[in-house]
């Protein structure tokens, strides 16, 4: 839909637009377009448009307008129905009983995982609540959704990982607490193929110190989107792509050349920055 947007505009709109985004991802203004240059917009792009996406949550979760989301708010928007109770607590609702009865007696069934995935939510939104207020101000709501995204969380989310894949307690992800419940097949002659993926990322991308588990820093890079290396990927490709003299590096006329392949790539996050004047405005 974005790409139809951006095709909407005429033709002359197009390319001042453009010209605009091109001149703010040309940090150096030397006319040029380094990987390095590129990554950091598309990963600038990332970060902008998931902090959008949670600013108009907020305000669908904000349902009596008072600047605050609380948890009230956030289960009726997320459940239609306020869902608040502790998995060790008895309840004096004889239908509310019945249920945390259900959720503690049946935790390897579908049920389960969508209370305890209600759970983790209450833990996040505490955590996220630095104020130990009513509700979420914006700002922790915005870390509540994107706990990576901000500093004060990157513990919860490493304790939180450690909770779901640390079996033995001692503090790292082994690599066969990293696989999960795999249990190799006594007739098969070799793993397969999906588990030698697994086994090749937790060795070259997420073991660095190659100790043979995952220390809470490692951990992290797994269980956080790794945008980096997406918006690395996606700079490569267009410069492999559309770089013309073979310099390594993007010119505006090489842009310009192929515009069609850099408007419907995440540098420009598929033509819909051309609609964002947070990317274009400055330099119009």
């Amino acid at each position: 839909e974005d790409v139809d947007e951006y095709v909407k505009l005429g033709h002359e709109e197009q390319q001042k637009r453009l010209q605009a985004i091109i001149k703010k991802i040309d940090v150096d203004s030397d006319g040029f377009l380094t990987e390095s240059e590129l990554s950091s917009w598309i990963q600038m792009s990332f970060k902008h448009y998931a902090m959008q996406e949670a600013k108009q949550q907020f305000v669908e979760y904000d349902k009596n307008n008072d600047g605050t989301v609380t948890w009230d708010e956030y289960n009726i928007q997320m459940y239609d129905r306020v869902i608040d109770f502790d998995e060790n607590t008895a309840l004096d609702d004889a239908e509310e009983e019945s249920f945390r009865q259900e959720f503690v007696t049946l935790k390897k069934v579908c049920f389960w995982l969508l209370l305890n995935l209600h759970l983790e939510d209450k833990k996040r939104f505490e955590k996220a609540n630095q104020d130990s207020g009513p509700g979420l101000s914006l700002e922790e709501f915005i870390a509540f959704e994107h706990p990576e995204e901000v500093d004060y969380m990157t513990e919860f989310v490493i304790q939180e990982a450690l909770e779901e894949h640390d079996k033995n307690g001692d503090g790292f992800v082994s690599l066969e607490e990293f696989l999960g419940d795999y249990r190799r097949d006594p007739t098969a002659n070799e793993d397969p193929e999906w588990i030698l993926v697994e086994k090749d990322r937790f060795v070259n991308d997420y073991d660095k110190d190659n100790d043979g588990r995952l220390d809470p820093q490692e951990l992290l890079s797994w269980v956080v989107p790794n945008n980096q290396g997406i918006a690395q990927e996606e700079a490569l490709h267009l410069i492999d792509e559309m770089d013309l003299n073979g310099d390594k590096k993007l010119s505006e006329e090489e842009i310009l050349e192929n515009q069609d392949l850099f408007l419907t790539s995440e540098a420009t996050d598929y033509g819909r920055q051309l609609h964002d004047d947070y990317f274009y405005h400055d330099e119009l």
